[in-house]
């Protein structure tokens, strides 16, 4: 009857949304004028369908509209920003927050995380500090504040603020994990081990601990000392990947490679993740199998798997690209391998086998190009130290695989 109706579209737009028909719910809102700032409900849900839709920098107009008198709505507009991966907008939208919401830290730690997110290290460290000002911290913005020091290589007010939140919650592995995790990739070993010992003293029932501990002595080259730790992680979570993945490392690099392909072929019925299918490839390819064999068609398999399980795993693109290569398919290999690249600029290893694959295809001059990003390392970084390659592949694994996801939080 009155089909440009504002009003009528509004409601119908909520119904869309709350039925979650959020296509048909985001053509109802662009049909309501100005009416859906008068509620700042209906500006987030139109924000979030927004957001959904790909349309990130009209979703932020829209909940531009947020009285600044509605910390509430603010806070809200934040949290789907924030979700939305939007993570500079979405600190904004926390730091309007912060004065009137009912819960101010819970505003103020989820802008520092979203400036940690939007890579604004030393935003996040001055927010940081702002709340510790102001009130007793608890030990979890002392880990976040952790990372932003990390980010801006203020290494040793890393430590110490992590030390902080392991006296602060002595219970907590995950303090003690990112504290071993600085000692890794600054060579800390030693330290490391010290960490892990405390932690283990308070949570003798973590496996995140006995797999720090057993990266830390494989760091050391003591194999076979980390071996027992990573069995010590499988054996209290068998459900969880990555201790076999440290486990197939230690194998590999232990002459032991049968027993990985073995362990890990019985693993890859149960598993849907990318981390066993990745290692069960490299235990094949390690092996000996020859490119054209039966053997590395299931290493294909694997990586392909693994890929599909996590499509921006780079190790598994670089496995998967140079195996391709080895077996002449060049145009599928060159695919892979620039996928890696791009996930990953610094892996020598993939940027030298892409380098071979353009020299294959004719393109001596991207092959001369990409051999000049690499011209500076030895040998052994471009690609002839498997090993070490290895290592830092399970070095990720265990960071990502145990590193809980941080988005910002609706309620605190």
């Amino acid at each position: 009857m009155v089909p440009a109706d504002e009003i009528a579209h509004l409601y119908l737009g909520e119904l869309d949304y709350r039925a979650k028909r959020r296509p048909a719910a985001l053509a109802h809102y662009e049909k309501t004028g100005s009416r859906f700032a008068q509620n700042p409900v209906w500006s987030v849900h139109y924000g979030r369908a927004l957001l959904e839709a790909g349309r990130a920098k009209d979703a932020v107009a829209v909940l531009d509209r947020i009285s600044p008198q509605d910390p509430a709505g603010l806070f809200d507009a934040g949290v789907a920003l924030g979700q939305a991966g939007a993570h500079a907008d979405a600190a904004r939208f926390f730091r309007a927050a912060r004065k009137g919401y009912k819960d101010a830290y819970a505003a103020g730690y989820n802008e520092a995380l979203m400036l940690v997110e939007a890579g604004d290290n030393e935003g996040a460290i001055r927010v940081a500090q702002e709340l510790i000002t102001e009130e007793k911290a608890p030990a979890e913005l002392y880990n976040l504040a952790a990372r932003a020091l990390v980010g801006a290589d203020r290494i040793d007010e890393a430590y110490d603020a992590l030390r902080q939140a392991t006296r602060l919650e002595p219970k907590a592995p995950e303090n003690y994990v990112d504290l071993a995790t600085i000692c890794v990739e600054h060579d800390n070993f030693d330290l490391g081990l010290e960490i892990v010992d405390i932690g283990l003293r308070e949570r003798p029932d973590s496996w995140v601990l006995y797999l720090q501990r057993g990266v830390l002595l494989a760091m050391k080259g003591q194999m076979s000392d980390a071996e027992k730790e990573f069995e010590n992680a499988r054996r209290l979570a068998p459900e969880q990947p990555v201790p076999y993945a440290a486990l197939g490392m230690v194998w590999i690099q232990g002459g032991q490679t049968d027993k990985a392909v073995e362990v890990l072929r019985a693993e890859m019925p149960r598993r849907k993740d990318h981390v066993v299918p990745y290692i069960f490839a490299v235990a094949l390819l390690r092996s000996g199998v020859e490119a054209a064999s039966p053997a590395a068609a299931e290493a294909v398999r694997a990586l392909r798997a693994s890929i599909r399980a996590n499509p921006s795993f780079a190790p598994a693109h670089a496995e998967l690209g140079r195996l391709l290569l080895k077996r002449d398919e060049v145009d599928a290999a060159i695919v892979e391998l620039e996928k890696a690249a791009v996930l990953d600029p610094a892996s020598t290893p993939a940027l030298y086998a892409l380098s071979q694959a353009y020299r294959k295809k004719g393109d001596a001059a991207r092959a001369q190009a990409l051999l000049s990003r690499v011209s500076t390392l030895n040998a052994k970084e471009r690609g002839d130290d498997p090993d070490g390659e290895l290592r830092r592949a399970v070095v990720r694994i265990v960071r990502e695989g145990t590193t809980p996801p941080r988005k910002p939080a609706a309620e605190h």
